[in-house]
């Protein structure tokens, strides 16, 4: 939905490839290192593949798997991009659910929130759950594991905001409370997906890196403990928050990696020696590495563009469900493409 009048720049364009081709190569980067204890700064790291789950060389994992039905679902929505109506999280539920029942790689949470769901629906003479089968069984896993916030939602929150670069910022607000809520409920994961997604669109708009941008947006009491979990993060390094399962860790270890490298230089080759630093810094954490490195992507491809990612890199990318790079690329592009025409069109000259 776009209601601001002007359409995307080109600049703005390639950041908003970058926002997904980035988190992509990130996860496909952390793969073979997630489930293992951090990387010794000896030992180089780089998109070889295998790991745990044996994941092939540029594989990506449920990080953009679960990103790209967000994207898709947009296009499904009446034609209206927006992420906010029943239709597209309908979409969004039936395909997570058709997702996981081949997939090797699933959160814990997410695994339990799509069982219950599938019941739900079944119960209701459905054989795939709708959004308010996850709604129902996100709100239950919460009542049963009160203390549970996983990261499974800041790892696609990129997708939610895409949208929603040129409309009013409570638009977006509204998408990614809307996305998370379908699988996770508690306030850690709310608030840090709606931190790390404005993060990513002001990015995407500006080319500027600032994960404080959200924080008008939460609660007036839970900002300052925001504002010192980001502080924290700014003073460390990425292996510093082993528990990166958790949102706030994962959140914070991302950040640590991002500020490692700021202020962003200025060239290209610079830009992209940073992205890659800054990746590697991110899984050599260890633990939840795909996770941990796709967020981190996420952010420096919104603000520095998709040429950022190495050629080699980009090249090798695929992933389900049967994507390569240009497959990705062409998704994103059908996301902002109506923002694209107002420019081309010259609404608002």
């Amino acid at each position: 939905m776009n209601t601001s009048g002007a359409g995307l720049s080109a600049a703005q364009r390639q950041r908003a490839l970058g926002a997904v081709i980035a988190a992509a190569a990130g996860d496909a980067l952390g793969a073979p290192y997630e489930f293992q204890p951090p990387v010794l700064d000896s030992e180089e790291i780089d998109m070889i593949g295998g790991g745990v789950l044996d994941w092939q060389p540029g594989e990506w994992t449920d990080e953009t798997a679960m990103a790209i039905v967000v994207l898709e679902a947009s296009l499904a929505s009446a034609g209206d991009h927006d992420l906010r109506i029943e239709t597209a999280q309908d979409h969004i539920a039936r395909e997570w659910y058709s997702w996981s029942l081949g997939t090797p790689d699933i959160g814990t949470l997410t695994s339990q929130v799509v069982r219950t769901a599938a019941a739900l629906a079944r119960e209701d003479g459905h054989y795939a759950p709708r959004a308010k089968d996850f709604r129902a069984a996100a709100a239950s896993a919460h009542e049963e594991l009160p203390a549970s916030a996983g990261n499974g939602s800041l790892m696609r929150v990129h997708a939610s905001v895409l949208p929603y670069l040129l409309s009013p910022e409570e638009h977006a607000v509204e998408a990614i409370e809307a996305v998370c809520r379908l699988t996770h409920v508690h306030p850690d994961t709310i608030e840090a997906s709606i931190l790390w997604g404005l993060a990513v669109r002001h990015a995407i708009v500006t080319g500027e890196v600032d994960v404080r941008v959200g924080l008008p947006h939460l609660p007036e009491e839970r900002r300052g403990l925001w504002g010192e979990r980001i502080a924290e993060a700014e003073e460390s390094t990425p292996v510093m928050f082993r528990r990166n399962g958790w949102v706030v860790g994962a959140f914070q270890a991302a950040w640590s990696a991002v500020s490692q490298i700021t202020p962003i230089p200025e060239g290209k080759f610079a830009q992209r020696d940073a992205l890659v630093a800054a990746l590697e810094a991110a899984a050599r954490a260890g633990y939840d590495t795909d996770t941990v490195t796709c967020i981190t992507g996420s952010l420096l491809g919104a603000a520095l563009g998709y040429k950022a990612v190495p050629p080699e890199w980009r090249r090798a990318l695929f992933g389900w469900p049967g994507y390569d790079l240009a497959e990705l690329k062409g998704l994103v592009e059908r996301v902002i493409a109506p923002m694209i025409e107002m420019a081309d069109e010259g609404v608002g000259a």
